[in-house]
């Protein structure tokens, strides 16, 4: 029988100040590279790259051909290994003039503008000092010690600057926010303005991001601007599209359904692409009208018949599969966010994010699918976007949630062998990587599983399994730089963090094989194409709204969710699981690829007789930790299972403010969860006792500086009754505890450690506890004894109204 998720109302047990026990941490916190001692090397580079810094500061000079009488000099310096913001920036500010603009490469290299002349001098003749040492005098330390971190440094040249192969349609100028320079680069930026107005340059600043995106400029143009004007650090330039495969044409006589419930009330996605059609069966359930539209055509017009099926999907899952005659119920209404008319073209991003404030004000929309994205794959580690930094931005403003397709990896067939390339390896290529801004923190990532649902499942190139579509993307950070190596040139767990990747999960995207008929594989879509009305494609273009269609079916069912929309990216991850095919999954890096796995849709919606789920809702402050009781029925020690009893799966999201600049910190927060035995919140706090975590450790285990966080945690372990026995009370109850722990990230500077050390984190944490069979048979008591024994409030109070609204 479906039965309603749970609200967990156990009471918080206490909440204390967070210690951590002091570990022994090799070379992960030194700051100098010591390890240095023949120094002719290093004063080598320390000549090349002064020599080269002035030739490049005098020629930088002599390159302006506008009159702007303001003038900013900016620096990049390279480090030998991570630089440690928390301690070292103030003090490059304070005794070398220099301050941080933006980090680069994981923190190995930094943008720093020069705010003040008499100290960088001082900088200047450290330098000189330590060249003029000899081998002798260097432990003498008769400079600043502090320079010895520094590998090499470079004048920012306008070449350094743009560092762009070729200029896309779209272009985006980085502005530099400092504070002690701030009304030397304003008084600079007017000028940039007063420069694009009289050029009637089409260009869009977005003031939160000091971003300017700037449409079908030329390469003089650039040149021009950064040559003159000295507060852009970087500049970026990308084109935007979906670049959808071919599709295979199935023809139909008739879109052969209809809509029935379109005057119910139910949740709006929004969705963010080449339009609607109107003049298909989804008219009736789009609300808008069609000035949500960045094109000169309606937004209730889709002339790149790609719009209309993201939106079918989205309103009706897979609903219409295998056999779409008929009439159906909507699972939400639609409205459409018209950004591209074609299959690629540029789109300002703050047009877009203005569009998807405007959807939520005006209809209260709190989810959307965005599969329009860069067409561009990122590179190895690099930083995240400013596309999905706006978007993760606005999540963390507005507690709405979008659904982001990774993009599609196109390569995949080989025209000149007619073959499609290695299944097992073509993931290990850099152009596999996704597309921005699908490394949206906030939101929810999705990759493409090999899936054609049309009675033609297993008519795929992929293997059986829960297994990624050929044509899907992988995660773009790449943990086999020397910064995540140990000593032993292994991977250094102090530094890369197993809970960070891309995609969140995998939903049905289609997949090809080209041993037979095209028109029998792909997954069967809307198309708005004369005489044709479906027809079978490929891509992660779909992948994106079935999942949102699922977010939109668990508002229906628990509407008072939309008041934490991290509960519901939380409830779907963690529904979402893996039926392994060792022989790829063994060969490639699982979760870069398939995440969390393929959501489960009645484990997201229901809990059954035998499964309970339940939700966490509460907060933390920055450095505190905090503990809950959780009872077990006692009925669970006289089952007959000679091994595991039950299986606990347990998953953490909470939405943060991004730090853009720096890549270590752009998620600034630390939380974990952790289960314990059934003791005192200063036993499980004290690191010392031992005999105190009931199965596995932290969820994310965070102490060294150096570590890359995530917002998104899952753990799965089973239990046996061992593990219960030693947590029965004297009351014969079994009792386990959870705990949450939070800290600030250890390299954030003192301004920023100011900002968030007093704001709460809304967290969310979704429980899913199930009596695992003996004999393939079950008790059929684990949920009702658990709302006995525990402060359980069900979110959907009727479960007869729980099952008519599936």
């Amino acid at each position: 029988m479906k039965k309603s998720h749970l609200f967990f109302k156990n009471p918080v047990e206490g909440l204390v100040g967070y210690k951590q026990k002091t570990r022994y941490s090799g070379n992960d916190n030194k700051d100098v590279d010591d390890s240095i001692i023949d120094y002719s090397p290093k004063k080598e580079d320390f000549k090349r790259s002064l020599k080269n810094f002035q030739i490049d500061r005098i020629e930088r000079k002599r390159s302006k051909t506008l009159d702007i009488p303001e003038n900013i000099e900016m620096m990049k310096i390279t480090f030998h290994d991570v630089f440690d913001s928390s301690v070292f920036e103030v003090r490059y500010r304070n005794d070398f003039g220099l301050e941080l603009v933006m980090y680069e490469e994981w923190n190995t290299v930094g943008v720093f503008v020069i705010w003040d002349i008499r100290l960088f001098n001082y900088f200047i003749n450290q330098l000189e000092i330590f060249i003029n040492t000899d081998s002798r005098g260097h432990h003498k330390s008769n400079y600043n010690n502090n320079i010895k971190f520094i590998k090499e440094f470079s004048f920012l040249t306008s070449d350094r600057i743009v560092n762009l192969k070729q200029i896309k349609k779209l272009v985006k100028l980085n502005l530099i926010n400092t504070l002690t320079l701030d009304n030397l680069s304003q008084s600079i930026k007017k000028h940039l303005f007063q420069y694009l107005d009289e050029l009637d340059i089409k260009y869009k600043y977005n003031a939160d991001m000091d971003l300017i995106e700037l449409a079908e400029v030329s390469q003089e143009l650039i040149s021009e601007i950064v040559d003159n004007f000295d507060i852009i650090h970087s500049v970026n330039s990308y084109n935007s599209g979906f670049v959808s495969p071919n599709n295979f044409n199935l023809s139909n006589k008739s879109f052969g359904f209809e809509i029935s419930n379109w005057e119910d009330d139910m949740p709006i996605i929004g969705i963010i692409d080449t339009g609607i059609e109107k003049k298909s069966p989804l008219e009736k359930i789009i609300i808008n009208d069609d000035s949500y539209n960045l094109t000169d055509f309606s937004s209730l017009i889709d002339n790149c018949d790609h719009g209309t099926s993201v939106a079918l999907i989205a309103a009706l899952g897979d609903k219409l599969y295998p056999n779409h005659i008929g009439a159906f119920k909507a699972d939400a209404k639609l409205l459409s966010i018209k950004t591209l008319d074609r299959n690629t073209g540029f789109i300002f991003e703050k047009d877009v994010i203005q569009l998807i404030r405007r959807a939520h004000e005006e209809y209260n929309v709190r989810i959307f699918t965005l599969t329009i994205g860069y067409n561009e794959y990122k590179k190895y580690n690099e930083k995240v976007s400013e596309y999905a930094y706006g978007l993760d931005l606005l999540s963390f403003e507005l507690n709405i949630l979008i659904f982001i397709s990774i993009g599609n990896f196109n390569e995949y067939f080989n025209f000149h062998t007619n073959q499609i390339i290695d299944y097992k390896s073509h993931f290990e290529i850099e152009s596999s990587n996704l597309t921005s801004p699908s490394e949206s923190m906030n939101n929810i990532c999705v990759g493409a599983y090999a899936s054609n649902l049309d009675n033609n499942e297993l008519v795929r190139n992929a293997p059986i399994g829960t297994i990624h579509s050929i044509i899907s993307r992988t995660f773009h950070y790449n943990w086999d730089l020397k910064i995540f190596k140990n000593k032993k040139d292994g991977e250094n767990t102090n530094r890369v963090n197993k809970h960070l990747f891309k995609p969140d999960l995998i939903n049905y995207g289609g997949d090809i094989d080209t041993e037979t008929d095209f028109s029998k594989t792909g997954l069967k879509v809307l198309t708005i194409k004369t005489g044709h009305f479906f027809q079978k494609e490929i891509g992660t273009s779909y992948s994106a709204p079935f999942t949102a269609n699922l977010a939109a079916r668990v508002l229906n069912v628990y509407p008072q969710l939309s008041d934490n929309m991290q509960t519901v990216k939380a409830l779907i991850i963690n529904s979402s699981s893996i039926e392994e095919n060792k022989d790829i999954l063994n060969e490639i890096k699982k979760q870069n690829v398939i995440g969390n796995g393929f959501p489960i849709e009645e484990k997201a919606l229901n809990s059954t007789d035998n499964n309970v789920t339940l939700i966490i809702e509460d907060n933390i402050l920055p450095e505190k930790i905090k503990s809950y009781s959780l009872k077990l029925p006692s009925y669970l020690m006289k089952l007959l299972n000679k091994k595991s009893i039950i299986k606990i799966k347990t998953t953490l999201c909470f939405k943060f403010n991004p730090i853009y600049h720096n890549q270590f910190t752009y998620c600034p927060i630390h939380l974990a969860f952790g289960y314990f035995n059934d003791k005192e919140l200063e036993i499980i706090n004290d690191s010392e006792v031992k005999d105190v975590k009931l199965k596995d450790s932290w969820s994310q285990d965070y102490y060294f500086k150096r570590k890359v966080l995530s917002n998104v945690q899952k753990t799965e372990f089973n239990l046996t009754k061992p593990f219960l026995k030693k947590n029965i009370n004297e009351k014969g109850e079994i009792v386990v505890k959870i705990a949450i722990n939070s800290k600030l990230h250890k390299l954030l500077n003192d301004i920023d450690k100011v900002k968030l050390k007093d704001k709460a984190i809304n967290f969310s944490l979704v429980i899913s506890v199930e009596e695992l069979p003996y004999k393939n048979t079950y008790s059929g008591k684990l949920y009702d004894e658990m709302k006995l024994i525990n402060n359980l409030e069900a979110i959907n109070n009727i479960d007869t109204d729980l099952e008519a609204e599936n």
